[in-house]
């Protein structure tokens, strides 16, 4: 009988003792996502910390050659969309993300460059332009930024 009151004792015990279990994921998923030289830009949001809210559409029209708005969201408004380095060359950029609220804090940026200086051979970061001079980019799979 002692055992047993001892066992359940020290089992309720390590219960309380143990993490909450709740696993916070470290990145967010950036898929569909595509850009133009026409100042246009889409992309969907997953984020596993929040799956209540996401995945959501971020979509962005700005002039070319200068930086979209710095309120720029996320079609659910929890995402700040951000470019740290200013105007947009598609070519080579830095994405920011900020979530807005919530209980686990995400701020990330990826660098994303087509490889049209040479600095990043391999990339998924693809670019090409029509026959109108519109640059046409789009990323192939799934984007994970660090957060």
């Amino acid at each position: 009988m002692k055992l047993t009151i001892a066992s359940l004792i020290l089992a309720a015990t390590s219960v309380f003792a143990a993490p909450s279990g709740v696993k916070r994921d470290s990145s967010i998923q950036i898929s569909d996502f595509r850009a133009t030289s026409g100042a246009s830009m889409h992309f969907v949001v997953t984020d596993s910390n929040y799956p209540d809210d996401t995945p959501t559409d971020c979509n962005l029209i700005w002039q070319y050659g200068e930086s979209p708005n710095k309120n720029a969201r996320c079609n659910n408004s929890q995402y700040y969309i951000r470019f740290p380095n200013g105007p947009i060359d598609l070519n080579r950029f830095t994405l920011e993300l900020e979530r807005v609220s919530g209980d686990v804090p995400e701020k990330g940026q990826v660098l994303l460059s087509s490889n049209a200086n040479g600095e990043a051979p391999g990339t998924k970061w693809n670019c090409h332009k029509n026959e109108a001079g519109i640059l046409f980019c789009s990323y192939d799979g799934v984007l994970e930024m660090q957060v």
